[in-house]
């Protein structure tokens, strides 16, 4: 039987438009595993490119996929740049493992000032060799107010049980917020234990569970911690754990928030905190922890490290989780670590990354194997 070869380009794609000059044309590659379908996938990309300007190309795919030895993101960056297309035009969101994270941890993605790439109004171009581009474009444009098309050119032959809805992106949830939820279960930006509880905050909402997860209870952020109303995926605050307390950086202060009580105890603007050096910002750090008078930050891509000074803290240099811990997973790239949390009187601190955890050893700054972090799916939320 012969290949089926096929080209979707949406109405209007290679014709002019009326766009407002304010609204940018973003192309959206999704990766792959495999090394040969990447390439291909880069390629359709290419081919999109010479005949449609873009302000921003986002390659988004993680490393060590179903066990593969490639970083889908940075090949993908390598690749187009090799094809002529300009560094400066591409970003990198290397924390995904599946379609649906594609879409989630895409449309989340900044740039270095802390702007959204894919903001409402834009036209985005989603482009594949398979047809999971289409339901991934769908659901950008009825729930992110832009204008999506999906570009796919490949030879690839359904399955009797494919669906043009890959995954059911398109129509699994209605609610949107629940959609990412279930899509990146369970990845939290703090975890703490009350009594024979552990307590994982991710998003808006608070998951408290026994030992077993043989039964949960879901609680909203704001009754824990008020001053955080107006936070969303979009505008998250970055919690720093301490053995007693939390740093919960937010709205431009730094407050520190008992474990005990949940009682503000301190309270100051984030500059005053710690004054970054200009080549960084904070939208680029998520979490961190502090043992000590050290405190060690990590981001998207950088390990940043401080000292105490007082109530504030002194920025000492920044490094690459690679070069500054021992055994850094592969499959967790250049970071994206999204909690930390620190085991008083073990020397230890739990990392938490997209569904995963490892325990690093603080001292030796070793980590363990990551581990899946399986919980219960909270359903409906009432």
């Amino acid at each position: 039987m012969k290949q089926l070869s096929c080209l979707f380009i949406l109405t209007m794609l290679l014709l002019g438009n009326s766009w407002a000059a304010a609204h940018k044309n973003i192309l959206l590659l999704l990766g792959s595993a495999d090394p040969e379908v990447l390439a291909q996938r880069v390629d359709v990309a290419a081919q999109l490119y010479r005949i449609r300007p873009m302000d921003a190309i986002v390659v988004s795919g993680g490393c060590g996929a179903h066990g593969s030895k490639i970083c889908e993101a940075s090949s993908m960056a390598l690749q187009l740049a090799n094809k002529g297309v300009p560094a400066a035009l591409i970003f990198k969101e290397e924390n995904s493992k599946t379609t649906v994270q594609n879409y989630i941890f895409s449309r989340r993605l900044k740039n270095n000032a802390g702007e959204r790439i894919i903001q409402p109004g834009d036209t985005v171009y989603v482009v594949s060799n398979h047809w999971h581009a289409i339901a991934v474009a769908a659901r950008l444009q009825k729930y992110d107010g832009v204008t999506a098309k999906f570009f796919i050119e490949g030879a690839i032959q359904p399955k009797k049980e494919d669906r043009l809805d890959y995954a059911g992106i398109f129509n699994a949830y209605d609610d949107n917020h629940l959609f990412t939820l279930k899509g990146t279960w369970l990845t939290p930006e703090a975890v703490w234990t009350k009594k024979d509880s552990t307590c994982y905050l991710t998003q808006d909402i608070v998951y408290t569970t026994d030992a077993a997860n043989s039964s949960y209870s879901v609680s909203p952020v704001e009754k824990l911690f008020p001053f955080l109303k107006g936070s969303s995926e979009f505008n998250p605050p970055v919690y720093i754990d301490e053995s007693t307390a939390w740093y919960i950086l937010f709205d431009g202060y730094c407050r520190k928030v008992s474990k005990k009580d949940y009682k503000v105890l301190d309270e100051q603007p984030i500059q005053e905190w710690l004054k970054l050096p200009d080549t960084l910002n904070w939208s680029q750090i998520n979490t961190g922890y502090i043992q000590g008078k050290s405190l060690v930050l990590i981001g998207k891509d950088k390990v940043l490290l401080a000292e105490r000074k007082g109530k504030a803290f002194q920025y000492v240099r920044d490094t690459v989780a690679q070069h500054y811990f021992v055994n850094w997973p592969y499959s967790w790239g250049a970071g994206n670590v999204s909690a930390a949390r620190l085991l008083p009187g073990e020397n230890k601190v739990i990392f938490y990354r997209n569904m995963e955890s490892a325990v690093c050893t603080i001292d030796q700054k070793t980590i363990e194997k990551a581990m899946p972090l399986k919980l219960k799916w909270i359903g409906e939320i009432k």
